[in-house]
């Protein structure tokens, strides 16, 4: 049986993802799998962008071993459109790419078996190719020990080991994110090798389009500064003062772009004003990385708008496929 088709729709933060993502679903049949290691927690939606719908249970009758091992069917209904991924874990919950990649495969598997399209939109490259490119990671067990070390030191000096260990892991990892940092280096010292070079690839699953939003810079840092300052009106504060009262500021779900310089506005660390100023600089610096990331892979179909998408995908259902750059 051939490996079943699946489109992937990937570029950096605010390029527009979610509304081509939500275009090509409407038509060609589709589902949509978001693929974002921040729209996995319940509760955290201004900050994370999180598409506004309403949720329903799957009426797909679904077995009981599936149904114990991935809890609710819930999807979000976006403009019609069914979104999968989003609310999966708790803030406080330390969820991560082992977790998310069984339930992503199991929700490919269910779509195409409706005889509907799988469309993975997200921008979180890592977690994208462990389930697209079948890759496994690493099993390294926590060192208690080395991580109270480690979560002693300032972050500029665990980015700085960390750049150190792994070069190439260093361009793309968030290096104001001391969690991250934390687990990298963990991982990177007890087996003695860099964490980017551990995965290892797997037999091929499905028959995947790659296809990158390729927005210009200066027009992606105003869609940035401008999703920022929405962000704040919709009261993006309140939020985080919601989940700091529940969850503290230690939960590892806020050490997200967004709620850790908001934090630090309610710490007293920062005004409101550096704070904000602070988000749309790292916003900027993440959606750089995010394209370094993806630029190094040869089967990415780079298009700028929604028209160069639906070409992109007639030509994959009529088994045209040609390689493409994205711009400078």
């Amino acid at each position: 049986m051939p490996n079943p088709k699946i489109i992937t729709l990937v570029g950096p933060t605010a390029s527009g993802k979610t509304a081509i993502g939500i275009a090509l679903a409407k038509r060609f049949n589709s589902e949509v799998i978001c693929v974002d290691s921040r729209t996995v927690f319940r509760d955290m939606d201004i900050g994370t962008a999180k598409p506004e719908g309403e949720w329903t249970e799957e009426s797909i009758e679904t077995s009981g071993s599936i149904r114990q091992l991935f809890g609710s069917r819930r999807c979000l209904m976006v403009e019609g459109v069914p979104h999968w991924g989003i609310d999966l874990a708790d803030p406080d919950e330390d969820y991560n790419v082992s977790h998310f990649k069984p339930y992503a495969e199991e929700r490919i598997r269910n779509i195409a078996g409706r005889g509907k399209l799988p469309i993975l939109v997200g921008g979180t490259g890592l977690w994208i190719d462990v389930l697209v490119d079948n890759l496994d990671l690493p099993e390294v067990k926590p060192d208690p020990k080395l991580r109270a070390e480690l979560e002693a030191r300032h972050v500029d000096d665990l980015f700085a080991e960390y750049k150190r260990l792994d070069p190439d892991g260093a361009l793309v990892i968030d290096g104001h994110n001391p969690r991250r940092l934390v687990r990298a280096i963990e991982v990177c010292r007890l087996t003695g090798r860099p964490f980017s070079e551990l995965r290892r690839k797997g037999d091929s699953r499905y028959d995947c389009l790659w296809i990158g939003l390729d927005v210009p810079q200066g027009e992606l840092h105003r869609r940035i500064e401008a999703r920022v300052d929405r962000m704040i009106a919709l009261g993006l504060v309140d939020e985080v003062r919601r989940l700091r009262s529940r969850y503290g500021y230690g939960a590892p779900s806020m050490s997200g772009i967004g709620y850790r310089q908001v934090c630090a506005f309610l710490e007293g660390k920062r005004d409101l004003a550096e704070a904000i100023e602070d988000v749309k600089r790292d916003t900027r610096q993440y959606a750089k990385r995010q394209m370094t990331w993806f630029k190094r892979r040869s089967d990415i179909r780079w298009v700028s708008d929604e028209a160069g998408a639906v070409a992109v995908v007639k030509g994959f259902f009529a088994g045209k496929q040609t390689e493409n750059r994205p711009g400078g």
